[in-house]
Order: C-alpha cells, then sequence, then structure tokens
C-alpha cells in the first residue's frame, strides 16, 4: 500500500477542481462547481465539487468522495494505481518500499513482454503468408480491418516454438514468458512450447489499455476451441472484462453497457455501432465484474444467446444485481443465434430493435422458461415452483405466478385462474415440504392464506423504512454537523452521536465530536478521506455539499431535534407493543397489567392510536 504521508500530501496539496475539470465542465455555482456527472447520463447538473473542502458528490446518482476517489471511478483504477498517477501529476516524491519497487518493475517488465507479443501476433496476421489463413477467416466473419486493428487481432503461427525463440532473442528470458502465460513446459525440467499455436489471437486489455492476456481461437479441428492465458500475476479471468478499455467512454456516455459472452460477439457490435459493449471471460458474472461495472454505469443489458450455460448462470444471479442495485434487462435473441451471427444477418438496426425491447429480468425469466416448457405439464409446473421459490421479493413472486398463469392459459381467462390457483398450490406444498426437510428454512416470501402467519412475529422482525422527513431532518443536521464548528458543537449539546438513526451518520457524528475536543474541527475532511471507506466519504461529501440556508430559521435544529427523539419513540413503542401483544396472546399478561397501562398512557401522550 503507498506511503500514508503520500496520500495525505496527495489529499492537502491537490486542487480537485482542477482535477476534476480534466475530465468534465465546471461552472461556478455559489462556492462550490457544478456539471453533469461523468458517472450517469443527466441532463440537470447534479455533480458539485466544492473546492474548500476537498470534496465532490453527485446527488443525481449518490457517488462521491475526494479527489482520489475521483480519479479512481474515472479512470477505473485499483487505489494505489490512483495514488501513483496523482504523485506524478503532483510533483510528490514518492519512494515505496524495496518490495513494492521490485513488484512494479517486475509488472512492468511482463506489460512489456506481453505488448512486445501483441506486435508479434499482429505482424503474423497483416505481414506474413501464414497469417493469410487468419485473414480469410476474418474475411468470412465480414470483420474488417479497421474493426481488427483497432482490437490489435493477431496470429499465432502454427509451429511449436515460434514466440519463444522470437521472444528470447528480443532479450526476453524462458521464466518471463512462463510468467505471462505465453509458453508451457513440456515436461517436468523439459523445454518450452508456445501456449497459442495456429490460432486467431485476441489480446485482452485492462481498462487503461494494458496488455495483460490472450484469448486464441482454433482455425482448424483442434480442441479447446477458444484458449485463453492461465492466470498470472496480471491476468485474473473473474476480474478481467473484455473491450473494457474501448468501451469504458461510451458506456459512461449512453448511461448503460451491453454485456456478450465472446470475443466474437464483442467485436462484431463494436463494429456495427454500439461501442458500449463488454464481454465476459468465460460464463462467470460475479462479483469482481459486476463491481468493475458498478464504476461506470448501474444499467446493465444482458446479451446472452438462449442455449449458452452462461445464462443459466446469469439467470440465477439476481440477488447479486439486487446486492449492488443493478438495473437489468435482457435481450431476447432468436432461437440459435448469438450476437455476432444477429448483427451479421440482420444488421444494426435489428438489433437496435432488439435492445429497445429488452426485458427485465423479471420478465425475461419468465419468457425464458415458458420458451423451455411451453405448456404447464407437469415438468413445467415444478420448474415454475423452483423459480418463484427463489424469489425473496413477494410482490415480484406474486407478479412472476400471474405472468406464468398468464402464458400458459393462452390468455384465455377460464384457464386463468385455475392455473393460478394450482401454481399456488404447488408452491404451497413445495414450501412445506422443504420446511419439513428443513425446519429453519425461512418461508416462501408469498404469504398463502392456507399457512397463517402470525402477524406479532412479523412486526417483531419487520423493520420499516425511515419517513422521508425524519430522513430529511437526519440529513439536515448531519450537515450542519459536518460544515459549522459552531452547529456542530449545538447539535451535539442535544444530542449524543448515538441517538442519530443511520448507523455511518452515527459514526461520522463520533468522529466530529473527538474533533471538536481535540480542537481540530477543521481536519475533519482529512480524518474522513484517511479512513478508507468509500461509503463514508461518499456519505461525507453529500453532507458537506448540502445547503444550510434552513439553520437561519429560529429553533431550526431544536425542531429536528426533536422530529428524530419522537420517531425513535414510535419505534420503541411499536416495538414494546408487539412483545406485549406476545405475552398478551400467551396468557402472561392481563390488559390489566401495569406495564401495558403505562403504555397505552404513553401512547395517548404521543397521539399514535392503539391500532
Amino acid at each position: 500500500m503507498p506511503d500514508a504521508n503520500v496520500v495525505r500530501l496527495i489529499r492537502e496539496q491537490a486542487n480537485i477542481v482542477d482535477i476534476v475539470s480534466a475530465y468534465v465542465r465546471l461552472q461556478p455555482s455559489g462556492k462550490s462547481y457544478r456539471a453533469l456527472c461523468p458517472f450517469h447520463q443527466e441532463k440537470t447538473p447534479s455533480f458539485y465539487v466544492s473546492p474548500d473542502k476537498g470534496f465532490w458528490h453527485c446527488f443525481g446518482c449518490g457517488l462521491g468522495g475526494d479527489v482520489i476517489d475521483f480519479v479512481q471511478l474515472i479512470e477505473g483504477l485499483t487505489f494505489p494505481e490512483a495514488i501513483a498517477k496523482l504523485a506524478r501529476l503532483l510533483g510528490i516524491r514518492w519512494r515505496p518500499s524495496p518490495t513494492l519497487r521490485r513488484e512494479e518493475w517486475m509488472r512492468e517488465r511482463l506489460l512489456q513482454l506481453n505488448q512486445w507479443a501483441v506486435d508479434f501476433f499482429e505482424r503474423a496476421l497483416w505481414t506474413s503468408e501464414v497469417g493469410e489463413r487468419a485473414r480469410l477467416y476474418l474475411f468470412q466473419r465480414q470483420v474488417s480491418t479497421n474493426t481488427a486493428r483497432l482490437f490489435r487481432l493477431g496470429y499465432a503461427p502454427s509451429g511449436w516454438d515460434n514466440l519463444a525463440k522470437a521472444a528470447q532473442e528480443a532479450g526476453f528470458p524462458v521464466g518471463e514468458l512462463l510468467q505471462v502465460g505465453l509458453v508451457q513446459r513440456v515436461r517436468e525440467g523439459g523445454g518450452v512450447i508456445d501456449r497459442f499455436r495456429d490460432r486467431l489471437i485476441f489480446p485482452i486489455f485492462n481498462a487503461q489499455g494494458e496488455p495483460i492476456g490472450f484469448g486464441g481461437r482454433t482455425l482448424g479441428e483442434g480442441e479447446p476451441k477458444y484458449l485463453n492465458t492461465p492466470e498470472t500475476p496480471l491476468f485474473q479471468k473473474r476480474k478481467v472484462l473484455y473491450a473494457l478499455h474501448l468501451a469504458r467512454q461510451a458506456i459512461r456516455e449512453r448511461g448503460e453497457v451491453v454485456l456478450v459472452e465472446g470475443y466474437m460477439d464483442a467485436i462484431a457490435l463494436h463494429q456495427a455501432g454500439f461501442p458500449n459493449t463488454v464481454a465476459t471471460m468465460g460464463t462467470a458474472l460475479n462479483t469482481d465484474t459486476v463491481q468493475i461495472l458498478k464504476r461506470y454505469t448501474n444499467r446493465l443489458v444482458i446479451a446472452y444467446d438462449r442455449d449458452s450455460a452462461g445464462l443459466n448462470a446469469v439467470l440465477r444471479s439476481a440477488d447479486l444485481f439486487r446486492q449492488h442495485e443493478l438495473e437489468v434487462r435482457f435481450v431476447d435473441l432468436p432461437e440459435g443465434t448469438d450476437p455476432d451471427s444477429f448483427v451479421r444477418q440482420a444488421g444494426a438496426a435489428g438489433f437496435r430493435e432488439l435492445l429497445e425491447r429488452a426485458e427485465s429480468l423479471t420478465k425475461f425469466r419468465v419468457t425464458w422458461l415458458v420458451c423451455r416448457y411451453p405448456h404447464a405439464t407437469t415438468e413445467g409446473l415444478q420448474a415454475a415452483v423452483r423459480f418463484l421459490a427463489t424469489l425473496t421479493d413477494p410482490i415480484e413472486q406474486k407478479s412472476c405466478l400471474q405472468m406464468l398463469a398468464e402464458e400458459w392459459s393462452g390468455r384465455q381467462p377460464e384457464r386463468l385462474e385455475a392455473l393460478e390457483r394450482a401454481l399456488h398450490r404447488a408452491l404451497v406444498r413445495y414450501w412445506r415440504q422443504q420446511h419439513r426437510q428443513s425446519p429453519q428454512r425461512s418461508p416462501t416470501p408469498f404469504l398463502s392464506p392456507d399457512i397463517p402467519t402470525d402477524p406479532i412475529t412479523a412486526s417483531l422482525t419487520t423493520t420499516p423504512a425511515i419517513p422521508l422527513g425524519v430522513l430529511q431532518a437526519e440529513q439536515d443536521l448531519m450537515a450542519a454537523l459536518v460544515q459549522d464548528k459552531e452547529l456542530a458543537q449545538r447539535i451535539l449539546a442535544l444530542m449524543a452521536p448515538e441517538e442519530f438513526l443511520l448507523s455511518r451518520h452515527q459514526e461520522i457524528a463520533r468522529l466530529v465530536k473527538a474533533c471538536l475536543e481535540d480542537e481540530t474541527f477543521q481536519d475533519l475532511p482529512l480524518l474522513i478521506g484517511e479512513l478508507g471507506e468509500e461509503e463514508l466519504r461518499q456519505t461525507f461529501s453529500g453532507l458537506s455539499l448540502r445547503d444550510l440556508s434552513w439553520a437561519n430559521a429560529r429553533n431550526a435544529l431544536e425542531d429536528r431535534v426533536h422530529r428524530l427523539r419522537r420517531y425513535r419513540m414510535e419505534q420503541q413503542l411499536r416495538r414494546q407493543r408487539a412483545e406485549l401483544l406476545q405475552k398478551l396472546s400467551t396468557g402472561q399478561i392481563s390488559k390489566d397489567d401495569p406495564t401495558w397501562q403505562v403504555w397505552q398512557e404513553t401512547l395517548r401522550a404521543l397521539k399514535l392510536g392503539t391500532r
């Protein structure tokens, strides 16, 4: 990790307005600057930068942080990479540890080797007679010369060690060739042979355009059809998206990314005018790749062919999408086609029409299931029940059940109701069977009249969302707490940090209190930056840029503190009510019990009613 003093110097010395201005057009707005957010599409500027506080925040998409966060997100860099870039930009001399220096030197050396290999394969494709076969293949797949050169496509000659010999002559030892996976040993202690032979080569770049690996497609009958670089210090398949270095700007501009499975799918769509396309490496869509995509957009359009193993995996990723708050739609490609073959047959206009008709995850899952089971057979009902049981949102589950019944009924009203009942009964039976096998299993979220639900238990386990007005009051107080020393002192004299509702607000309030006690309130932004927690910095950046004009009103602070305390009291009373009702239902207490009477009196004082 970078030296803490270097990180602190960057935060102190970097002019955040100058840094951000290199990427977006900032306009003065009071003491701050504003612009259209570079991280999501919008027509009205909601992206603000505060030079005084050294923070930026978008009130549209919620992203925010300090200058390091901005460079990380806009460039798609890791934290050490962003520090190195800013240190160079600011002229800050940074002497990493000997271990880190060696790691950086080795990484640069391996990148140089991969770049040499890109050039080697590219020359073999375009300037050699042996590359004719690969050139013909590209012509047959309708890949233009310009597109092939954009993606730096190449050809690996068919000999056993063409690359290995040329690389060693260029000064790259066998050890380094093995490290990046360009060669492999014939046997333990023996010589090496080229990994890629007689294959069309697809260089793989990271988001910054550095060559980190290769993919190769056989041009003959050999297996495997596609071969990738193995895991290396530069290349970890689960963390790579093919063509991201070419697509990232278009993703930001269009506000969404098109996700495909193969190299040729990505290349074909780029050539057809969809430059916001990237491809997964293999079939897995995992947390790492989702987090990478989140740096650029929250909207994901998936275009996998119907027979793909990857499509099955993606359809099981609903929780992953929800967890990362992604809006996901699916392109319904015709049977037997993939994006590459479809765009060659129907052209860009045809694919654009498919994009416009892309379905939500829920609707597509239903469509996909009905395609596999066109009729409500026993097998189809069983598949439907297994699918419905995976849904954790009761509204989504009920909606899917109704859509399935509608599709299978042929939209005949007399059959629709019967199918809904059949699906409902089958789902209840499935849940009961699962519950008997695993008593700890949570019940299916679609509540059935056949399964009595204890309202007292539900009230104890349900956490209501904080009302908007209460949340607004807390955000106002927090904004005052981080922006104005005098207001912060007044607020903390009225309430303790633990009385705030959100845990991240409590954490910030505790930091403010510590800074006030140490008389270092002016260092609060630096302290927040040094904590290294992205969510906390985003929250702080938003609070730092909120308007404080409301604080001039008489009793403004006191009114907001009172609103928070009242809400906390209401929640506490509701929990007490649930516990008392539980005891009443089991005969542990009666309504004449003093505890019940005290609760009723407190409730009347708050004018909540006794619902």
